[in-house]
């Protein structure tokens, strides 16, 4: 009996791709699970309540929420609770020394009509023993439009990771 051309190649093919199905629903793809084992713990999600402090004598003063997302190389995203209307997203990178972990990023900040400036942040942190709590230190530099320093704050925060 012959077997016409097209059935011999679905028949030859069919066996194929059952196995790379049923090899990918298993996980059996080698590059994630190398992954996982290579993550470091401050990848992911952190939300944190920063207080801003006079640098000298770090007397608390205003309050607010944020999160970042810190992801897998060394890039970040970040926000916080200020009205979209007055700050923007922040963008920037994170590295590790032994225990300490140095994030440091930026973000516009936007007046009533336009761009205002541009801020500067740089956190140094250390993790808890669970890595689920970061304590940091921040400082805060903001620049106006064309570059001059305008202001410079210190800040402190409390982050937990919350993915």
């Amino acid at each position: 009996m012959m077997i016409p051309r097209a059935n011999k190649i679905a028949l030859t093919l069919i066996p194929a791709l059952a196995a790379f199905l049923v090899l990918q629903a298993c996980g059996a793809g080698g590059n994630a699970n190398a992954q996982e084992a290579d993550a470091d713990p401050i990848e992911g999600v952190w939300e944190s309540v920063v207080t801003v402090r006079d640098c000298s004598t770090l007397t608390p003063g205003v309050r607010f929420a944020g999160a970042q997302v810190l992801h897998r190389g060394g890039t970040m995203s970040d926000t916080n609770a200020s009205p979209t209307a007055t700050r923007g997203p922040g963008f920037g990178t994170w590295t590790r020394s032994g225990a300490t972990y140095t994030v440091q990023f930026r973000f516009y900040t936007y007046n009533a009509t336009a761009v205002s400036g541009v801020n500067r942040v740089t956190r140094t942190f250390t993790l808890d023993p669970t890595g689920r709590i970061a304590n940091s230190v921040n400082t805060i530099q903001s620049f106006d439009l064309s570059g001059a320093l305008v202001n410079s704050s210190c800040a402190t925060d409390v982050s937990t990771k919350v993915l």
